[in-house]
């Protein structure tokens, strides 16, 4: 999909096997969730037709601790790294990537809703992502400017929302992070591999016939469970790849992956809400990111050497 009319070739290959994949995956549904996830769906929908829909959250990573939480990552002894989730909205429903959308949440074991997820140093509009539709897969993501990316470009950005979460971490953590996504962006050797989607989908309909205390991220053993993330890896989705680079760069990630038994290429988007330590900070249409940016900024100044504009 890289040169010469690729690019057009796999979305068709996809859309074929999409179609196909519906009707399998469809056939595989149980009367459990469908009600639950056909209600949040319809809520999200309701949600998504906002034009100028945002909500700011009152993200508290002190989880308990004294004040001295606050003043640490006040001090510049702690940083964040943040994360975007996207639920985006295609005017053409017959299209391959509004299909593997549906087919995505169809197989998401969480009620939260998103089918796409982005990592970023900084609450700039300039985050992070791996796709299917790119000619280099690693690129870099504006809800602003959604026409500069293969991806984005085929999404309404008034109907699209993104939801942005934050974990804080250690300075050599955040250091290690950036300079990982800053080198596999450079090389272009991390791709998108759309098989790995079954391989996520598949867990998640597994799990959404369990109780939410075992469906949820971690909550029962997997046959096949932990992975070192010393193995070196090219071929992931987009939130097998945040697993990876979380579970790689930062400690308390890795331990959790270790502890329960979570291997990081059976990770869905939403699954990424609950790696313990991500806060969710604010939510938005694509168009009113920066609105929301903001005025989160203004709510939690501790977060203002992020956002410089």
């Amino acid at each position: 999909m890289h040169k010469n009319g690729g690019a057009n070739f796999a979305p068709r290959v996809l859309h074929a096997a999409l179609v196909i994949s519906v009707a399998l995956l469809a056939s595989c549904r149980s009367t459990k969730f469908v009600d639950e996830r056909t209600q949040i769906m319809s809520d999200g929908l309701e949600i998504n037709a906002s034009d100028d829909y945002f909500k700011i959250y009152d993200a508290d990573f002190d989880d308990g601790k004294t004040s001295a939480a606050n003043s640490e990552a006040a001090s510049g002894k702690s940083e964040y790294i943040f994360m975007r989730l996207y639920y985006p909205e295609y005017d053409n429903k017959a299209s391959s990537v509004n299909m593997l959308k549906n087919l995505i949440i169809m197989a998401d074991p969480n009620p939260e809703l998103a089918s796409h997820s982005s990592i970023g140093f900084g609450l700039e509009d300039d985050f992070y992502g791996l796709t299917l539709y790119s000619r280099k897969d690693l690129k870099k993501e504006k809800c602003l400017l959604p026409e500069e990316n293969l991806y984005m470009k085929l999404c309404n950005p008034y109907k699209s929302t993104q939801t942005t979460l934050a974990i804080e971490v250690t300075p050599e953590e955040y250091d290690a992070a950036k300079k990982m996504l800053e080198k596999d962006f450079a090389e272009q050797k991390v791709k998108y591999w759309a098989t790995k989607n079954l391989v996520v989908g598949v867990e998640g309909f597994k799990r959404k016939k369990m109780p939410r205390e075992k469906s949820r991220l971690g909550g029962r053993d997997l046959k096949k469970g932990y992975i070192s993330s010393a193995k070196k890896q090219k071929h992931f989705v987009c939130s097998t790849y945040l697993a990876y680079v979380l579970q790689t760069c930062v400690k308390k990630v890795d331990e959790f992956f270790k502890a329960r038994n979570v291997a990081y290429d059976k990770v869905s988007p939403t699954d990424l809400y609950y790696i313990p330590g991500f806060k969710v900070l604010f939510t938005s249409s694509w168009v009113d990111y920066k609105i929301a940016a903001k005025e989160f900024v203004n709510s939690k100044p501790r977060f203002s050497k992020y956002l410089t504009d």
